[in-house]
């Protein structure tokens, strides 16, 4: 984590200031320089909470007390009197997100851990050289509009398109539920792309922070989508761009199957949904895929498709008519939508 970091951060619940203490330092490695970052520390709120820094990533979850526990301990002297305030204070809050977030947390850990970069993989299908002009595609805009911007990647997952972002803009912060981000940060070769553990419903930064806001592939995935929306477009500045990815309703016999399977898939653990699509509905995949296509997915991004659509907690289908009633009751200007394809489409829109 950059020090320059530390004046973005603000408490996801109160939006207010955080006092900073380090632990320790490291030199992180990037492609052009090596700089002096905090490896460890911790982030106190004016509401009692305490957000760790761990191996350079900032835990801005609401349930990080709890999800890091053994290093707060370690490292927090008052650590039982601050449970037990938080707890006190913000008791049905903890257990909310919690909740909310566990499966999720865990679905996504796992579909990104199988990504393997040093192996080329595709990112949905697209080969990690052209992801920049998918971005430049959803977002509407040309590669040179991005310079001195400040951009914030919700539901980064993998991070290969934050840093890709860093390299043409002032910076680029990813934002990431799961635990993936580890891999992100360490594999991360741009100094301008920084990552953050946090809740997309309780962002750690004020409003009006940033000027381009890009999330693809995410709300649809949490427990209310337009609510998700609500909550995270208040971080754009004025005259600031949102860009969304979602999935969109698809009129096709076996999609339906597979969502009537995700009844079930969906409420098993994690780790037993991969063994079971493994081994009942990977084969038949991908040797109809291998069959019909000469670019097929490989072992790896094919399951990634898989647990993607078959192991989060929630995934929703948004009409585009739907997605624009919600920029428009913003009072966003210049809705368009810039990207289709058979499983979604991305949404623009400038705040005014």
């Amino acid at each position: 984590m950059q020090y320059e970091l530390l004046k973005y951060l603000r408490c996801p619940i109160t939006k207010t200031e955080l006092r900073f203490e380090l632990i320790r330092e490291f030199e992180k490695k990037y492609l052009d320089v090596s700089i002096s970052e905090i490896c460890n520390g911790l982030l106190f709120s004016e509401t009692g909470f305490v957000f760790p820094v761990i191996d350079g990533i900032p835990r801005m979850l609401i349930e990080s007390f709890y999800d890091y526990s053994d290093f707060l301990k370690a490292h927090l002297p008052t650590y039982q009197q601050t449970k037990l305030s938080i707890e006190t204070n913000y008791k049905d809050l903890l257990n909310h997100c919690a909740a909310k977030n566990r499966k999720t947390k865990e679905s996504f850990e796992l579909e990104w851990s199988l990504l393997n970069i040093n192996k080329n993989d595709k990112i949905w299908h697209e080969d990690i050289s052209t992801l920049l002009r998918v971005f430049t595609e959803e977002t509407d805009r040309n590669i040179e509009d991005f310079e001195g911007k400040e951009i914030i990647d919700i539901g980064c997952g993998h991070g290969v398109i934050t840093s890709k972002i860093g390299e043409i803009s002032k910076l680029a912060i990813g934002v990431e539920l799961s635990r993936s981000i580890e891999n992100t940060y360490k594999n991360n070769q741009c100094r301008k792309a920084w990552y953050v553990q946090s809740d997309l419903q309780f962002l750690p930064f004020e409003d009006s922070t940033f000027d381009l806001l890009y999330c693809s592939g995410v709300i649809h995935h949490t427990n209310n989508a337009e609510l998700s929306f609500l909550l995270i477009e208040s971080v754009i500045k004025h005259n600031g761009r949102i860009c969304l990815w979602l999935y969109h309703p698809q009129k096709d016999k076996l999609h339906n199957i597979f969502l009537l399977l995700r009844k079930f898939t969906k409420r098993v653990p994690v780790k037993s949904a991969f063994v079971l699509l493994s081994i009942f509905v990977f084969p038949l995949s991908y040797l109809i895929k291998r069959f019909k296509r000469k670019n097929a997915p490989n072992y790896r991004e094919e399951m990634i498709d898989l647990l993607d659509q078959f192991t989060p907690e929630y995934r929703f289908e948004i009409p585009h008519v739907l997605a624009e009633t919600w920029l428009k009751q913003k009072k966003y200007a210049n809705i368009k939508i810039t990207t289709v394809n058979k499983f979604g489409f991305s949404i623009v829109g400038d705040r005014e």
